[in-house]
């Protein structure tokens, strides 16, 4: 049976600071001088490398913004030219496309509120749709008597035959 044999934290330091070194033996070679197997070596310098790598933050997508954030890119973007606003847009993860759209949400959340005549006038065109779907609603249901009715007739026909009237 293998013993697993424990290297101090000092001794890991020391070899991989020589296997980091700009100068340094590669990994294979470093084994055969330290004794250590290079299948262990290559396990500290995964596990190094690893450690050293910061995870990048997550970038919220251009439509995740918040709205103060788009806000504040159009503000930003408002008086610049066309190149320092696509400069802007690549420094903050975006494309000026989304600019565009979001400097027209800006403009259409400051028009002006609806006057009391387009109230009024919204009002009887829902008042006219609701009349319309309960009437289209009513003859929907017509049809599908008047439908029924006539297939009812044609079955009747075909089990006792059709009767013709003497006039």
């Amino acid at each position: 049976m293998r013993t697993c044999t424990h290297y101090s934290a000092e001794f890991k330091e020391n070899i991989l600071a020589k296997v980091f070194s700009p100068n340094g033996p590669d990994a294979v070679e470093l084994a055969k001088q330290t004794g250590v197997p290079y299948s262990t070596l290559y396990t500290w310098i995964k596990m190094e490398k690893n450690k050293s790598v910061v995870p990048l933050k997550a970038e919220l997508r251009p439509m995740e913004q918040s709205a103060q954030a788009r806000l504040k890119a159009v503000l930003d973007t408002m008086d610049k030219t066309e190149e320092e606003r696509s400069a802007y847009c690549r420094e903050h993860g975006f494309y000026p496309a989304h600019l565009q759209t979001w400097r027209e949400q800006v403009l259409s959340g400051l028009e002006t509120k609806p006057s009391r005549k387009d109230k009024a006038q919204q009002k009887q065109l829902t008042n006219e749709n609701k009349k319309l779907k309960r009437e289209l609603n009513r003859k929907d249901k017509a049809l599908a008597e008047v439908s029924a009715l006539l297939i009812l007739k044609k079955k009747a026909d075909l089990l006792w035959g059709v009767e013709e009237e003497d006039d």
